[in-house]
């Protein structure tokens, strides 16, 4: 495992695409880093356009005790 895992410095997208351990699990999904890498950044775009919404209170767990 990279040292990077130790340290407090947040790894980039090529640090965890070219671990030693993402190759095979991306292997076993049948995914190469490039497809990976593509449906990331698409999630990342989707996630980016939606706003935070505080729930409601009737939405609540805790509401329905």
């Amino acid at each position: 495992m990279q040292r990077w895992r130790m340290s407090e410095v947040e790894p980039s997208l090529d640090d965890l695409l070219e671990d030693e351990i993402m190759i095979p699990v991306m292997r076993s999904a049948g995914l190469s880093a490039e497809q990976l890498r593509t449906e990331l950044r698409l999630t990342a775009s989707r996630l980016a356009g939606l706003k935070a919404k505080q729930p409601s209170k009737s939405s609540c767990c805790w509401a329905m005790a």
